[in-house]
Formats: C-alpha cells, sequence, structure tokens
C-alpha cells in the first residue's frame, strides 16, 4: 500500500485521541482502551487475517489518533507526523508498517473488561464530533476473537443486525 502525497486534514475542529487505527475494507476501525489492553496486538493480528481474507488493511495510526470532519457523514482518521507508520508491540519494540493517512471511519472499539460488557448493548453507537458512529465492545487482552469478529464485520461492510 503505497502513501499517499498530502498530509492528513487535521483542523481545529479534530480530536487527538488514544487509541490504535487501522483500515480493514471499507473503512476505518478505531480500537480504544487503556494502556496494555491489547489495541496494538488486536490490530496487528486484524490487520493479517483481514490480508488473508483478501481485504484491503493497513495501518493508520497507533497510540495517538487524529480524527476530524469528513465530507458527508464520515469522519476521518490519520496519524500524528511523528509517529505514522509505527505500532509499539510490547516486548518486542516499535515496527514499521505501510500507512493509510486518511481512512473513513466506519467502527468504534472499546476494550472493556469482560464482565463489563453488556451482551445486547441497548445503544451500539457513539456520537463523535455531531457523528455517529457504530460502536462494540470487546474483552481486553483476546485479539485472536476480536481480529475475527473485526474482519467478519468489514466483510459485510461493518453492518450489524438492529
Amino acid at each position: 500500500m503505497s502513501p499517499q502525497a498530502t498530509r492528513f486534514p487535521f483542523g481545529p475542529d479534530g480530536l487527538n485521541v488514544h487509541g490504535s487505527a487501522i483500515l480493514l475494507g471499507p473503512g476505518a476501525v478505531l480500537v480504544r482502551g487503556p494502556a496494555r489492553a491489547g489495541k496494538s496486538s488486536l490490530c496487528l493480528l486484524a490487520l493479517q487475517r483481514g490480508r488473508e481474507a483478501g481485504l484491503e488493511a493497513g495501518l493508520v495510526s497507533d497510540d495517538r489518533v487524529l480524527i476530524a470532519p469528513g465530507d458527508g457523514e464520515a469522519l476521518r482518521l490519520g496519524a500524528p507526523e511523528a509517529i505514522e507508520g509505527l505500532i509499539e508491540v510490547s516486548g518486542a519494540g516499535l515496527l514499521r508498517l505501510p500507512v493509510v493517512r486518511d481512512a473513513p471511519l466506519r467502527l468504534l472499539v472499546d476494550l472493556l473488561p469482560a464482565g463489563e460488557i453488556e451482551r445486547l448493548p441497548q445503544e451500539p453507537f457513539e456520537t463523535l464530533l455531531g457523528r455517529r458512529v457504530r460502536r462494540i465492545a470487546l474483552a481486553r487482552r483476546e485479539a485472536a476473537f476480536g481480529a475475527g469478529l473485526l474482519v467478519a464485520l468489514a466483510a459485510n461492510g461493518y453492518a450489524l443486525s438492529p
């Protein structure tokens, strides 16, 4: 995947949040959670499985993610220039990966303790910068299960049953 020539269009209306983001199929996934919750592990495994499934997949950002309003309904995700293309793997250090500089946000994933996850969430959306974004919760440190679910969702255009 070749980087785009232009910088991510981050402006005063955007956010800079703690998390990791990847492009998986038709859109980006933003993974949020505290340090050592498994954000990078989930993203690395989802990237690998997504590519194996024939989906377009690439790193958007790790540790800090820029969020900006886009044209239409989608928010756009990108990386701060200083960390672009880098992902931290506990015990291994920093890895450099091909980067996707601008991707439409399709799914928020919050990594939570397993006991705090609702089986059937009543409101599977969150409002971010005035836009509704689908949100799911996954158990912390369970990258194998989470990666499989993200690939399945991406392969289906991120459609979930109501």
